[in-house]
């Protein structure tokens, strides 16, 4: 070892200052040497600091996460101090939020930005599924679902639109019936509105339908509520890791994994029985799908790449998560608020119903035919969307690389939020936009128009895979309750809160509303879907 540095007379000139410095004690020198390096390395983070959007500054460790309290209410704030592009460093994440629907798009529609964040709360999810994989699996994965589900109805166009218009209707005319036995009583809408919902989504993923009064569904409600409760709240552990090995404090962590072990092993359950019975020619559903793509893979040899190579019976139970938590939550939570506007705004539902009554009729119920001849029930969703602004914060994205967005540096890892109800409250997009009005969005020549800077299904490439089948269950039932029923509170009750029940989407406080039928409304047939035949009834009525 000496040799060599003898043979290097840099190195050896090194050797001789270190050892002069060491053999003499020299604390001083040492001393400046230490601050010069962490001066250097000072300057250095601040020059890369200079490079992030502006944004509010905490102390070490935390950073600004003491002080975030609801996120999308702290971020309104911010966004009004900041401006449209702001950053913040909560924890270890450094959290980027975009409130420009500009910014918005040119971000969401670039392929660096397809990420998922990387916390603790996302490894119990091991990457799987579609809302929080990322890479080739999303992609291959979100292609694949594309694909096959049109083939189960989820699109505006040929007999597929008419599958599935057919089967919400079905679940509509449960819906109408079960609203009828309650004799204009005051109830929760929320049970018999999940009950519809989820029925849609089953049939389409699983061939199973609940029956009302089913406690493994209410158990199943309970589970998907409290996950989507859990993803919303803010953990100190998603920032400071440190924080989940103090004693008592990974509770949250603990409690999805709880919760997802729960749903697996009631998924896994239809997974074995749907194997039992398959038929590799004819899918029933998307587990059916699944299980003849992995039947297929591993004919073909290729079953270690299947999914990148992940558990694929893993991968199928965290998909039927996804499309039924997201498929299920998020309709019924806007369909609440729907009914919450409607007894807010009375002149609204009034002019709902008569255009309703003006061009369906009272021998029948609204159809899908029927969307483009109701204009203003159309616009009054639309605009219950951008009021209630269910997901404020969308999903949140992570760059795959360091990218320059609107002059500042994003570096990968962040985590990018778009403010999605910060766009759609922006009054200088929207005249008067805490006021309901679905007018807004009808143009002078009576047609529907959608801005841009509307993006309640989100934008760019991880746009909801969902949206068609959303905006079809979200106009039946909406129309159809209209048709059928008035929505009233008792005397005396209070007027349902604009405040919502934050989580990963904002749903209205509980509420009780009364359902009176309509003058002399007429009986409505069922509706009986061409595959009912499949599926499978469970629960008592």
């Amino acid at each position: 070892m000496f040799a060599f540095l003898h043979d290097s007379k840099i190195l050896w000139g090194v050797f001789q200052v270190l050892n002069y410095c060491v053999s003499r004690a020299s604390t001083p020198l040492l001393l400046t040497v230490t601050i010069a390096l962490l001066a250097a390395r000072l300057l250095s983070a601040l020059r890369e600091i200079r490079k992030l959007p502006p944004g509010p500054w905490g102390p070490p460790v935390v950073g600004y996460l003491p002080f975030l309290g609801i996120r999308h209410k702290k971020f309104l704030e911010l966004a009004h101090n900041y401006g449209a592009l702001f950053s913040a460093r909560l924890g270890n994440q450094l959290t980027v939020v975009l409130s420009d629907y500009k910014l918005i798009r040119e971000a969401f529609r670039r392929e660096e930005f397809t990420g998922r964040p990387n916390t603790p709360l996302m490894h119990t999810l091991d990457g799987l599924g579609i809302i929080n994989s990322d890479g080739r699996l999303w992609k291959n994965q979100r292609r694949f679902l594309h694909e096959k589900l049109r083939d189960f109805g989820m699109t505006y166009m040929g007999n597929g639109k008419r599958i599935m218009e057919t089967r919400i209707k079905s679940e509509v005319y449960d819906l109408i019936q079960n609203i009828r036995y309650t004799n204009g009583l005051a109830i929760d809408p929320n049970p018999v509105l999940a009950l519809s919902v989820s029925n849609v989504i089953c049939g389409i993923t699983m061939s199973l339908r609940f029956s009302h009064g089913d406690a493994r569904f209410e158990r199943l409600n309970y589970l998907i509520e409290e996950g989507m409760r859990l993803f919303g709240e803010v953990h100190y552990g998603e920032y400071v890791p440190l924080y989940n090995y103090l004693p008592g404090k990974a509770q949250a962590k603990e409690k999805v994994a709880r919760n997802r072990e729960e749903m697996f092993a009631f998924y896994q359950t239809l997974i074995d029985e749907h194997r039992q019975t398959l038929d590799v020619n004819n899918a029933r559903d998307l587990i059916d799908t699944y299980l003849i793509e992995m039947a297929k893979a591993e004919t073909e040899g290729r079953s270690q790449d299947l999914f990148e190579g992940r558990d694929h019976e893993l991968q199928l139970k965290q998909i039927l998560g996804d499309l039924f938590s997201a498929g299920m939550e998020t309709i019924k939570s806007s369909l609440l608020w729907m009914i919450v506007f409607m007894l807010r705004n009375p002149a609204v539902k009034r002019r709902v119903q008569e255009e309703i009554d003006a061009v369906v009729g009272r021998n029948r119920l609204p159809n899908m035919e029927d969307m483009a001849r109701l204009p203003y029930t159309e616009t009054t969703i639309l605009e219950t969307l951008r009021m209630s602004s269910i997901v404020p914060l969308a999903t949140t994205h992570s760059p795959t690389k360091d990218v320059e967005l609107n002059g500042f540096k994003i570096p990968a890892g962040a985590q990018v939020v778009p403010l999605i109800n910060w766009v759609h409250m922006d009054p200088n997009l929207w005249e008067e936009p805490k006021s309901f009005n679905p007018s807004r969005f009808i143009d002078e020549n009576g047609k529907i128009k959608r801005p841009e800077y509307f993006m309640p299904f989100g934008v760019g490439r991880r746009m909801c895979l969902g949206d068609i089948l959303a905006r079809m269950e979200m106009f039946m039932f909406f129309s159809c309750l209209m048709h059928q029923y008035d929505v009233e509170l008792n005397e005396g009750d209070p007027m349902p809160s604009l405040e919502g029940i934050v989580g990963a989407t904002i749903a209205p406080k509980a509420f009780r509303v009364r359902f009176v039928p309509r003058s002399s409304p007429l009986p409505v047939a069922p509706v009986t879907p061409p595959d009912h035949s499949q599926l499978r009834y469970v629960g008592s009525h």
